[in-house]
């Protein structure tokens, strides 16, 4: 990425004072670049979290600290982006499951898009710890019907690593409602109505102990959120545009 572009990563985290700190120390260290940017967006954080991140922004001007009160990682990552000012903006999880190289190279491919998506079902996509069964099957169930309800043609829409340019960041955090983890899905089918191109690309995910995210009951909140976003895009008239996969 040339070093004039600014990139924005925009890191949620809701209580995460044992995974912050080495998320914040790989992504510093692998993205050296003074161009890049780290907003942590603390959601009502009650434990650690915000000391740790304030003890990395003393260390590296680059690291910036965001309080909010509940708002949901959706919330968070939408009023970060509106206050974002760089070139490409974008978002990762505070688990560091997705390796900085895999964060930078979206960037790279945002650049001549509107933006880039993670894809850890991409036949391209490299998964070195394998996943649950059932972890596997409700998240095909999910990406199953995110395409047919809402025609978006993503093998993988929740994966927590997305750029979008700058420009077209704050353009569809504006628009967006979700704020739960639905907020992704949200973002690509305002994305698509404001006539952008996002680019889905395979990535390299490490899946990472103290996921919070219970495969039963989130995934059954989450079809009723997807239902809601379906009614919703049927009040809408999208312009659509197609969807080009990376090889």
């Amino acid at each position: 990425m040339e070093a004039l572009l600014r990139l924005d990563i925009v890191i949620p985290a809701h209580n995460e004072e044992h995974r912050i700190d080495r998320t914040l120390a790989v992504y510093r260290s692998g993205c050296p670049d003074p161009g890049v940017r780290f907003h942590v967006a603390m959601d009502a954080c009650t434990d650690r979290t915000g000391e740790i991140v304030a003890a990395h922004a003393r260390d590296d001007r680059r690291v910036v600290a965001h309080a909010y009160p509940k708002l949901g990682k959706g919330g968070v990552i939408a009023e970060t982006f509106r206050r974002t000012d760089a070139d490409l903006v974008g978002f990762v999880d505070a688990d560091a499951a997705t390796p900085p190289a895999e964060l930078l190279r979206l960037a790279d491919v945002a650049r001549t898009a509107d933006g880039a998506i993670a894809s850890r079902h991409h036949p391209a996509a490299v998964l070195p710890a394998t996943r649950s069964p059932l972890r596997r099957l409700t998240s095909a169930g999910f990406a199953f019907g995110v395409r047919r309800l809402l025609r978006l043609p993503y093998r993988d829409t929740q994966c927590g690593a997305k750029v979008l340019r700058g420009d077209v960041a704050r353009r569809v955090a504006a628009r967006t409602t979700a704020r739960d983890l639905l907020f992704d899905v949200d973002l690509l089918l305002v994305a698509r109505e404001l006539g952008h191109r996002v680019v889905e690309v395979p990535t390299v995910w490490v899946d990472q102990d103290g996921s919070r995210v219970d495969p039963v009951a989130d995934t059954r909140r989450m079809g009723a959120s997807l239902l809601r976003l379906w009614l919703a895009s049927l009040r809408r008239r999208p312009r659509r545009r197609g969807v080009a996969h990376a090889p």
